[in-house]
C-alpha cells in the first residue's frame, strides 16, 4: 500500500537477524552500530556518577569490552529484564572497579545477570524511577536516529515528529505536506524497522 508523499526505502529491512543476533554472531558492523546504539547511554551513566569526561571514555570502552566477552550469557528469563538493565549493572561495575583501582569484576555474564536480578528486587525513589524513564527515551530516540538513512527524509521526520516529540500527526502531516495518512504509514514503517533491528535491545514501546 503507497500513499503520495512517501517515498520508504526500506533495503535494509529485509535482514533477517536483529542487531543482537549479529552482535552474538561476532559481526564487527553488528558490534559497531551496537555501540552506537548504546554508547552515548553509557557515557551519561558514567558522568552522572560523577566521572570525568576522559574517565567515563575510557569506562565506557571497558563496558564494552565486557559484553563481547559475556553477550552470550545475556538473558531475559524474568520479568523485567532487559539488555538496558544489563547494561547498567556491567556500567555500575566498571565505575566501581575504576574509583577502588581494584580487581576487575563483573564481566558479565551470569554475573551481571545475578546482580541485575537483586536489583529488579528493589523498590527505586521516585527519582531513580524518573531517571530510568529518561533512559529509555535517550534509548529511544537513538534507535530512531540510527535508521534515519533508510528512509526519505520526509518520511522520517513525520516519524521522529509523532514518535518523539508526540505531535499530532494531522499537525505534522500539513507543516510537511504530506496526507495524514502518509503520516501514519511513515511511522507504521519505522516503527517495524525498530522491531526487526533492535528486537531483544530496546524497549519497544515509547516510555
Amino acid at each position: 500500500m503507497t500513499d503520495d508523499g512517501v517515498d520508504v526505502d526500506e533495503a535494509n529491512s529485509s535482514m533477517s537477524a536483529s542487531l543482537l543476533v549479529r552482535v552474538r554472531l561476532r559481526d564487527p558492523a553488528a558490534w559497531e552500530r551496537l555501540v552506537l546504539f548504546y554508547g552515548p547511554l553509557v557515557y551519561r551513566w558514567c558522568l552522572e556518577h560523577g566521572l570525568q569526561p576522559a574517565d567515563a571514555a575510557d569506562v565506557g570502552q571497558e563496558v564494552f569490552a565486557a559484553v563481547a566477552r559475556g553477550i552470550d550469557g545475556f538473558r531475559r528469563d524474568r520479568q523485567g529484564d532487559s539488555f538496558r538493565g544489563w547494561l547498567y549493572v556491567i556500567t555500575r561495575n566498571k565505575i566501581r572497579d575504576r574509583r577502588s583501582g581494584g580487581a576487575v569484576v563483573g564481566l558479565g555474564g551470569s554475573d551481571a545477570q545475578r546482580r541485575m536480578a537483586e536489583i529488579a528486587t528493589d523498590q527505586p525513589g521516585d527519582s531513580e524511577s524518573v531517571a530510568r524513564v529518561e533512559d529509555r527515551w535517550v534509548v529511544y530516540r537513538r534507535a530512531i536516529e540510527l535508521v534515519r538513512a533508510e528512509f526519505e527524509p520526509r518520511s522520517w521526520q513525520s516519524a521522529w515528529q509523532v514518535m518523539v516529540e508526540g505531535r499530532r500527526p494531522g499537525d505534522v502531516a500539513a507543516d510537511l505536506g504530506l496526507t495524514v495518512n502518509a503520516v501514519y504509514l511513515a511511522k507504521s514503517h519505522v516503527k517495524r524497522r525498530l522491531r526487526e533491528e533492535f528486537n531483544g535491545l530496546l524497549d519497544l514501546e515509547a516510555p
